[in-house]
């Protein structure tokens, strides 16, 4: 059952002249598959879209993996993948920015996995065909098989190296995987450096392992979300929802936050409203409740 006071918090209730906008993430949120959205799911979001509300998609994701599950979207929305690395206006994937990392930076998160068997992987980004660049001969033989399967399922191209240092340019994204307890000590060292945006999130296909999402210090989902706005302009209302860390920076730039029944504590308490599970569609029903009481 959705839960609209679960914080003491009223629902909002508003009179509207125009619409604003959905941002949405993507695993755990709107669909618990790999490499699809349930049909009702993105019926849901076209309807919306045709109302008037401007639908933005902000995840973890690579370009390339998160463009999979959403190939059913036939109508307009702004693409924010590599957790808002790269901004995207879709489906012609006209660029509106793009904040990436610079190579002299690889050494700095090197540096935080001193002590540690394992290893990161580099994202090279949607321009040049979102492959990655690992070392799989630094990492330990339970975190190479994950890797290994990680490579699988996301269906991108690897490409080994001996040695980041001989990476030069910019990339979106550096991606971290291992236990929680060695992931928060590897976040502990990089957050000190001031030098990056650290987010933890949890593998939603590997539940033993923990994720950090290592990007530009100016790159988060909610700083992408506020960078679209000051491009395309905000509108009346902006309504956000996730399921993870990562997602309570755009509960940041939100009016109405939406936070999934599974989320974390930390999810949770900042949101206004509980949807109800992801397997029973539950974004379409808390969304239905707040868009209701805006129309």
């Amino acid at each position: 059952m959705l839960d609209r006071s679960k914080f003491g918090i009223p629902l909002y209730s508003f009179a509207m002249k125009t619409k604003g906008w959905i941002a949405l993430d993507i695993d755990g949120t709107i669909t618990l598959d790999k490499y699809s959205v349930p049909q009702k799911v993105v019926d849901y979001l076209r309807s919306l879209s045709k109302e008037g509300w401007r639908i933005a998609m902000a995840t973890g994701r690579s370009c390339s993996f998160a463009s999979m599950a959403l190939s059913k979207f036939d109508f307009p929305y702004i693409f924010l993948p590599q957790n808002g690395s790269v901004g995207l206006e879709m489906p012609g994937k006209k660029l509106l920015f793009k904040k990436y990392l610079s190579a002299s930076l690889i050494r700095a998160v090197e540096e935080a996995y001193e002590g540690f068997d394992s290893d990161f992987v580099i994202y090279a980004g949607y321009d040049k065909g979102d492959f990655c660049y690992w070392r799989p001969q630094r990492l330990s033989e339970e975190d190479r098989l994950y890797a290994e399967n990680l490579k699988q399922r996301e269906q991108e191209s690897w490409k080994e190296v001996a040695n980041y240092g001989e990476l030069s340019g910019t990339f979106p994204l550096i991606k971290c995987f291992g236990t929680p307890i060695k992931m928060k000590q590897i976040a502990d060292r990089l957050q000190k450096t001031g030098l990056f945006q650290v987010t933890r999130i949890r593998d939603p296909f590997h539940e033993s392992y923990m994720i950090l999402l290592v990007t530009d210090a100016l790159v988060s989902k909610g700083l992408a979300l506020k960078e679209v706005f000051q491009k395309l302009g905000r509108g009346d209302r902006v309504i956000a929802a996730g399921d993870d860390e990562n997602d309570i920076s755009m509960f940041l730039e939100a009016d109405v936050k939406i936070a999934m029944s599974h989320a974390p504590d930390t999810v949770q308490s900042k949101a206004d409203l509980i949807a109800p599970p992801t397997q029973d569609c539950g974004i379409i029903q808390a969304l239905e409740m707040v868009v209701h009481d805006l129309r």
